[in-house]
């Protein structure tokens, strides 16, 4: 699958980047930088934080501690691949303590529309692998209910 993200309203320019999920491995990769669309190019999934005409994926300051969660979970697994072009964007997150609802972290005071741009890209991923798992779900019992 293959995504454009455009992100505005923090430090820098605004900024789109593309992105793939490799649907074999479930890797998402950032690939490169274009010029700030509004719109995706055709053939992309969309992610934005901005209200524009169409999107597949509004990233919100609501969905920053999933997309914090997701970005490490990522990591960890090594199912996100920034490349040369988006390293520089790569979110600075710092661990700010544990909470009631487990740890805590702080973000960066000057965030870049990259960094967010990133964090958004990791929370449609994450987003992507659940509609996927439910997709498999479901097509695991109309094979059985045929049987």
């Amino acid at each position: 699958m293959k995504i454009q993200v455009s992100i505005t309203g923090y430090a820098g320019d605004p900024i789109s980047l593309i992105a793939a999920i490799n649907p074999v491995t479930g890797v998402l990769a950032v690939n490169k930088m274009i010029k700030f669309r509004e719109a995706a190019d055709e053939g992309f999934a969309f992610v934005t934080n901005t209200r524009s005409r169409s999107y597949d994926s509004l990233f919100t300051e609501d969905n920053w501690e999933e997309a914090i969660r997701a970005f490490y979970v990522g990591e960890a697994n090594q199912t996100l691949a920034i490349g040369e072009a988006a390293a520089r964007f790569r979110p600075r997150i710092e661990l700010d303590g544990v909470g009631e609802k487990g740890q805590k972290y702080r973000l960066h005071e000057d965030l870049s529309n990259g960094e967010v741009a990133i964090l958004a890209l990791v929370y449609f991923q994450q987003r992507q692998d659940a509609i996927t798992a439910g997709t498999s779900a479901m097509d695991g019992w109309t094979e059985l209910l045929m049987l």
